[in-house]
């Protein structure tokens, strides 16, 4: 069996899905450990995008025609996947999407490994409206997940009591957040809701935010993609205190996921963990489980046999398997950043994933 791996590992995104890929190569060392798919160890070709959208599409023609790849593994932004799907349909590939992202999205030749936001957005809105306040600011990096994702808190906060008063978007690897900063201070939220994608970018907006005299004492970021690698580039002080939504952060206490840290450690060395890394490990060990059963690793009978294996492995504590829509369940947490990592302090019930929920949920749908 032959992976094609799709991340950018140079340009601003290389810090995260670096960090990504390893989870995916932590994977592949396992499946060989233990003899391979068909008694023949699985084989690893990778492409790097240079944190290039335009060359995302691009990297998919290679590694499928070139390469000769039978499965992707990769994308980490919405705008990655995005582009890489006419190349993925053109040839007859599928993909395994690693990470959690804004759903409504629904393709027969991509398995998604990540969260839908019915999985993680509900919990943590009712969370924030009891615990942080009700007056949101919202300020994201300027492509679809955090534009899609700030439309969902729009139309579902109410029903927590949540207004949003003031919304800001920045380009990609945008590092100047003057202006945001000031139409924060002027709208005077409670909570700021963080979709900024990047470390440069997410360091850049936690730094001036703290510089201007707001800490998690004094307004809270409530953030849907500040990982650990970001955290790692932070001062203690700026990012301490602040407070992350996933379907997993590193302290998760279960055995699996000790047993994945351990690995993690013992493979790369000191090493942050965090959800899309896991979902790249839990793609690996999926589509690898599935080339066990098919009759062949032509995609159809790949994604025939997707469908009827389950990993026991998954870090984020609970079986991962795909249902017949290509989404798994997760649980979500809620961290808050302490020496540099997430500490758990609220934890959700696995939910199966709706990807078109927040076109029309409403309250009593939450259950």
């Amino acid at each position: 069996m032959r992976i094609g791996m799709l991340y950018s590992l140079t340009g601003g995104q290389a810090d995260m899905e670096k960090s990504i890929l390893d989870g995916a190569l932590l994977a592949v060392e396992e499946v060989n450990t233990a003899g391979g798919v068909g008694g023949d160890p699985v084989q690893v070709v990778i492409f790097d995008d240079e944190s290039e959208v335009t060359l995302s599409m691009r990297g998919v023609h290679h590694l499928c025609r070139a390469e000769h790849a039978d499965v992707i593994v990769g994308g980490y932004t919405s705008a990655a996947r995005v582009a890489m799907l006419p190349a993925i349909h053109a040839n007859e590939s599928l993909l395994m999407y690693p990470t959690y992202f804004e759903g409504e999205e629904s393709d027969s030749r991509v398995f998604y490994c990540g969260a839908a936001p019915n999985q993680y957005l509900a919990n943590y809105l009712e969370w924030i409206a009891a615990n942080l306040g009700r007056r949101l600011y919202i300020v994201g990096s300027d492509y679809i997940y955090p534009r899609v994702l700030a439309e969902a808190i729009r139309r579902l906060g109410p029903s927590w009591g949540i207004e949003t008063v003031g919304e800001s978007y920045v380009p990609m690897q945008e590092t100047v957040f003057s202006s945001v900063v000031r139409d924060i201070a002027r709208a005077r939220p409670d909570v700021v809701v963080s979709n900024v994608v990047g470390v440069s970018s997410t360091t850049a907006f936690y730094t001036e935010l703290y510089d201007a005299g707001f800490n998690a004492g004094t307004l809270p970021i409530a953030a849907t993609v500040t990982t650990s690698v970001d955290l790692a580039q932070m001062p203690t002080e700026v990012s301490t205190g602040h407070f992350m939504v996933a379907t997993y952060f590193s302290q998760v206490d279960n055995d699996a996921n000790r047993r994945y840290r351990r690995a993690l450690a013992d493979r790369f060395g000191q090493h942050r963990s965090h959800a899309a890394q896991v979902g790249a490990y839990n793609a690996v060990h999926s589509v690898c489980l599935a080339a066990q059963i098919a009759p062949s690793l032509t995609p159809a009978d790949l994604a025939n046999a997707l469908l009827q294996v389950q990993f026991d492995g998954n870090p984020e504590g609970v079986p991962f398997y795909f249902r017949s829509n290509h989404y798994s369940a997760h649980p979500s947490y809620v961290g808050q950043a302490e020496a540099g990592e997430y500490k758990v302090i609220a934890e959700f019930e696995p939910r199966p994933a709706d990807p078109w929920w927040a076109r029309r949920v409403s309250l009593a749908a939450l259950g």
